[in-house]
């Protein structure tokens, strides 16, 4: 019995009834149990869940396999959960189905099912593979299942799980496409191993490892149903029939699949199948029995050849340099869009009764980080936000920014619905994706702002892609342009961020802040921690930056020296209030309030 007849529905209760009262024949002349009924239940509905959902992964209760360590419990699961003894089986391992694994695994399957087995793809009702896709064509009956090593695609470039399914939920996925950035710069190609990254019906990120890229195209559209399982972590993905499957891939850099051309089969004379080297340096088809029916004149030659992958050929006139660095050409470095404000207003961004408590715990009373903070800044203006460590000024930031949440007053920006939207209403999905393009901060801490473990180009790649750039060359330039106007070697560009001093780290970062042109800029003690030479370069740096764009700028810094050399206006700020505000030299020249006088007190000494 095939999975979809599993599922299909009953009608004489109103609805879907239980999978549970919908499962294949069960064996009763004595064959081995080697999984309970709600082990199978539990497979079967995170199977339809997957199937429902095109490439989400999805997890199942089950009990480990007693199975030798490599053998894939994971498809071994799904094949004893949705087989029968009317289904035809087909094994192979490495696209062998005579392989010590596949041998062993069809020999259990069979004997649990009491199924039939098969090495004819085109026969088989059940193809469970861990290697590859059959190069033979897989009818509308056929299931294909898959025995992964790997269950979460994102875990190659994040480590945190929570991150992954948040990144899954908000279908954000720049990481990976950052990820093929670097491969490109380094190695010149997309990638030369199995797992490429592919996009499930246009939504969710699945890397079908380790089948090889020959085999990616082959999911596209296809007349079969596929099913991923990871036994160990117990996750499953689907991709239904006639589904989209697209190999992630750079507008001017295509996806490439393994092929050379004038190599042929030793063995068949094949040589557009997928193939393998062997030790005396020969190639041979690594489907065996589509090998075998090629010899023997039986293989269907015209479906195949409507299966073949001729559109992803490699072609090295589109194919990039490694390490390639782009000139810079002076005068070359586009425009900053004009500054956005609200119809009939002048600001570009306004804050108004702004407060964030924090609550006690174990007994203690609660926190007031932040209390009826309200300012304006419009296009092309910087306003410093000063005082002492406990002020409350980094609180105001990240509340803007969206670090924080859950805070009181409202936060308009022109460039969002004209500024009639309270960003402090929105959820925190829409507040990230906000930092995209519209609003950007530069750390104190380089390290929260950028990811130390890939380039400096790659950093701003991540800000460019998080904002829709696909084309691998105009990332390229814009990252170079960026850099060098940060005055960063482009020598260096390819280089790990982790290896730069201080300085150069915080030059990366203003960098990657201005990407996108942003509406607004916070920029939080932004020289503190840096070397007093290197703090002066980086604001003279930030200066002329400044100068150059219209951009609505927030300074936070407890040095006044910092917010006198950047900002027109300021606001001080003692135990979350406001307490003064003006022009920022005025501030300077004449302090009114006890407590600004101190802070001014101390930038003049």
């Amino acid at each position: 019995m095939s999975i979809i007849e599993t599922a299909a529905p009953a009608h004489d209760d109103g609805g879907l009834q239980l999978l549970t009262s919908l499962v294949p024949e069960q064996p009763n002349d004595g064959r081995p149990v080697v999984m309970d009924e709600q082990a199978k239940r539990e497979v079967r509905r995170a199977t339809l869940s997957g199937i429902c959902i095109p490439g989400y992964i999805v997890p199942f209760g089950s009990r480990e396999m007693p199975v030798a360590r490599g053998w894939g419990s994971g498809g071994l699961q799904v094949t004893l959960a949705i087989g029968g003894p009317s289904d035809r089986v087909k094994v192979i391992d490495q696209g062998d189905e005579e392989g010590v694994n596949a041998v062993n695994l069809r020999r259990l399957i069979v004997g649990t099912l009491g199924s039939r087995p098969t090495a004819d793809t085109e026969e088989a009702t059940i193809v469970q593979s861990r290697h590859r896709v059959p190069e033979e064509w897989m009818g509308a009956d056929a299931t294909l299942v898959l025995q992964v090593p790997q269950s979460e695609p994102l875990r190659v470039v994040e480590k945190s799980v929570y991150e992954c399914k948040r990144r899954h939920a908000e279908a954000d996925y720049a990481k990976m496409w950052v990820h093929l950035y670097e491969r490109l710069a380094l190695t010149g190609v997309m990638g030369s191993g199995a797992g490429h990254p592919v996009l499930v019906h246009g939504r969710y990120l699945m890397a079908p490892s380790p089948i090889p890229r020959w085999d990616i195209p082959r999911l596209h559209q296809s007349d079969h149903l596929t099913i991923l399982s990871h036994g160990r972590d117990k996750k499953i993905y689907a991709v239904p029939p006639y589904t989209d499957v697209e190999p992630l891939s750079f507008e001017d850099v295509p996806f490439e699949v393994e092929y050379t051309p004038g190599v042929r089969c030793s063995k068949c004379g094949s040589d557009e199948s997928f193939m393998v080297e062997t030790k005396t340096g020969d190639w041979i088809c690594s489907d065996v029995q589509w090998c075998l029916k090629v010899r023997a004149g039986v293989a269907d030659l015209e479906r195949h050849d409507r299966l073949v992958p001729r559109r992803y050929y490699p072609d090295p006139s589109r194919r990039v340099r490694a390490r390639e660095r782009m000139a810079v050409v002076p005068g070359s470095r586009p425009a900053a869009p004009a500054g956005i404000t609200a119809p009939g207003a002048e600001w570009s961004l306004k804050v108004e009764g702004l407060g964030k408590v924090y609550p006690g715990r174990r007994g203690s009373s609660e926190v007031v980080a932040a209390s009826d903070v309200s300012f304006d800044v419009a296009p092309g203006e910087a306003l410093g936000v000063i005082g002492e460590s406990g002020s409350g000024k980094s609180t105001v930031m990240k509340v803007i920014i969206g670090d924080e949440l859950d805070a009181v007053g409202s936060i308009r920006v022109g460039a969002v619905d004209s500024g009639r939207t309270n960003l402090l209403s929105l959820g925190g999905p829409e507040r990230r994706r906000l930092r995209t393009n519209i609003m950007s901060v530069v750390y104190q801490d380089p390290a929260l702002g950028l990811d130390l473990g890939i380039s400096a180009g790659g950093n701003i790649a991540d800000a460019l892609i998080a904002a829709g750039w696909r084309s691998y060359h105009q990332i390229r330039r814009r990252a170079a342009e960026l850099l060098d106007r940060v005055e960063v070697p482009l020598s260096r560009m390819d280089d790990v961020v982790g290896q730069f001093s201080g300085g150069m780290r915080q030059r990366v970062q203003i960098a990657k802040a201005l990407a996108t042109d942003p509406q607004v800029l916070l920029l939080d003690e932004p020289t503190t921690g840096l070397d007093a030479s290197v703090a002066a370069g980086v604001l003279d740096l930030l200066g002329e930056l400044l100068e150059e764009r219209e951009l609505a700028v927030v300074v936070v810094s407890h040095d006044f020296s910092v917010i006198d050399a950047l900002t027109d206006r300021a606001i001080v700020m003692k135990e979350g209030r406001v307490v003064e505000a003006g022009l920022t030299d005025q501030l300077f020249a004449d302090p009114h309030h006890p407590y600004t006088q101190q802070l001014v007190a101390a930038a003049r000494s």
